[in-house]
């Protein structure tokens, strides 16, 4: 399914290269079969398909992010910059941290966090709304910290599924030298760390 994917890695660092944009790619080995249906028990929620289909090509990932750290972060789920894709083992508690935020007691919980977006440092993050579940996919929301689940539902979709997510974000640079976060409109240049 992510044949595509090294691809897409090496046009964009060839951008960033041209640009002296010291940004990079770093994929994880894939995740086993056992290691996602743990996951999914965890979260007590099933994963979208292409979201598990990347586990199995990399097991999380940071895209777009420094080789030094512009700052200390201790918690594995976060990240000082790039685009942090959570891996089975990050997911879980990455919710658990957002959920203590968003979700209110005794409420139905409606999203999965899948994303820290560590470039922007703003606490942002994307997720699945997992009240749209169909054909084996969740839409994607742009979970800006200062908003409601509700306003993420009704003004911050930002795509139909994890591989068109994916997508946008290296199109966005390949094709449009574009920041990755495709959603927030500002130029690549000169606004990269």
């Amino acid at each position: 399914m992510y044949t595509w994917l090294p691809q897409k890695v090496e046009q964009a660092q060839q951008i960033l290269d041209k640009q002296n944009i010291e940004l990079g790619f770093k994929f994880n080995p894939p995740a086993s079969q056992a290691e996602i249906q743990r996951c999914e028990a965890e979260l007590g929620f099933i994963l979208p398909h292409s979201y598990k289909e990347f586990l199995k090509f990399s097991n999380g990932a940071n895209v777009f992010c420094s080789e030094q750290p512009r700052f200390e972060i201790t918690l594995p789920w976060l990240a000082d910059s790039g685009i942090l894709i959570h891996s089975t083992s990050t997911i879980v508690p990455f919710n658990q941290d957002q959920d203590q935020v968003y979700v209110e007691k005794d409420s139905e919980k409606k999203y999965i966090a899948f994303c820290y977006l560590g470039y922007i440092a703003t606490g942002d993050f994307c997720s699945f709304d997992i009240t749209t579940y169909a054909n084996s996919e969740y839409k994607v929301l742009d979970c800006q910290h200062d908003c409601s689940f509700e306003e993420w539902q009704a003004e911050h979709i930002i795509a139909n599924s994890f591989e068109d997510w994916l997508i946008k974000i290296f199109d966005e640079v390949i094709q449009n030298n574009g920041r990755p976060e495709y959603w927030i409109p500002s130029p690549l240049y000169g606004d990269m760390p």
